[in-house]
């Protein structure tokens, strides 16, 4: 299964994948990052680039831990998401959290309830 990497997975920066064969994008890992608008920038740029070719993606995050810069930057992206839904685009959007992980599933709750962003929340176990 072919994979671009968006963002090489690091100690303090989440991993950023592509599947092309299932338009699969996941986020993994920390993201504490020193500069998370670098990161979350080189994303939004590929978000952009993936919809002027395509019609949808299957999103998939889970994140161990994610600072309020990080949290911040993830928000716009996920609003994101949700005008491309809201403009006829297929996207699906799982948050996964770890069973013990209360700060990641209540986040993944403010993302849905707060902000209105069709977040699918599944535990990992």
């Amino acid at each position: 299964m072919e994979k671009l990497i968006i963002q090489e997975e690091l100690k303090n920066c989440p991993g950023i994948f592509y599947y092309p064969d299932s338009e699969k994008l996941e986020l993994v890992g920390r993201s504490i990052p020193e500069n998370p608008e670098l990161i979350f920038k080189r994303l939004d740029e590929w978000i952009t680039v993936h919809f002027d070719k395509n019609k949808g993606l299957n999103v998939s995050i889970q994140l161990e831990y994610i600072n309020s810069g990080s949290s911040k930057y993830l928000y716009e992206v996920l609003k994101r998401f949700t005008a491309y839904i809201k403009a006829g685009k297929k996207v699906e959007i799982k948050w996964l959290y770890e069973e013990d992980d209360e700060a990641m599933l209540e986040l993944g709750e403010h993302y849905r309830d707060s902000a209105g962003i069709p977040l699918k929340i599944e535990m990992v176990v």
